[in-house]
């Protein structure tokens, strides 16, 4: 009960903080980060603040957790680049 507490807590205050500076410094660092396809003109700020709110409160609750997934998810990305650069020279060199 108590992890839940916690989490909405931190859910609400990081979802009321990135709503607020939505405009001073979450949009343009969006615009600048996010490649061409994912940009639209559109208010986007109702679909990345809870994104941003859930894996906060999850990374105030669950610390380990999330820095394992983002271990994992980073050595599978690795290889994968790794096997499909890998694959690019086998294919070229035929």
């Amino acid at each position: 009960m108590t992890v839940t507490i916690i989490w909405l807590i931190g859910f609400a205050a990081i979802l009321f903080f990135s709503l607020r500076g939505w405009e001073a410094s979450l949009s343009p660092f969006m615009s600048r980060t996010l490649p061409e396809a994912l940009q639209s003109n559109a208010d986007e700020r109702w679909v990345w603040c809870p994104a941003l709110a859930i894996l906060g409160a999850t990374f105030l609750v669950r610390p380990v957790d999330m820095l394992l997934t983002l271990l994992v998810i980073a050595l599978v990305a690795w290889v994968a680049k790794r096997l499909l650069c890998w694959a690019m020279k086998k294919a070229k060199s035929h």
